[in-house]
């Protein structure tokens, strides 16, 4: 089954805003997923006071390392 994303903006340029992607599978909701200019972290549904944080730089090594390379179709 595919997971629904739903996006999230800022309303407004602000330094320290987050972008926000909600996570579905079915009517589920798996978390929430956010990203700013040095790390991103994933909010767990039903949690509101404990999160995951990791680096950029850690989740860019973590994508080579241990993702699928695909090759993208012009």
């Amino acid at each position: 089954m595919a997971h629904k994303i739903h996006m999230r903006l800022p309303k407004e340029q602000i330094m320290n805003s987050d972008v926000q992607f909600i996570v579905k599978s079915g009517n589920t909701k798996l978390g929430e997923l956010h990203i700013s200019k040095g790390n991103v972290e994933w909010w767990p549904s039903g949690n509101s006071k404990k999160k995951y944080r990791m680096r950029c730089t850690k989740l860019a090594k973590m994508f080579v390392e241990d993702g699928t390379l695909v090759k993208e179709n012009a």
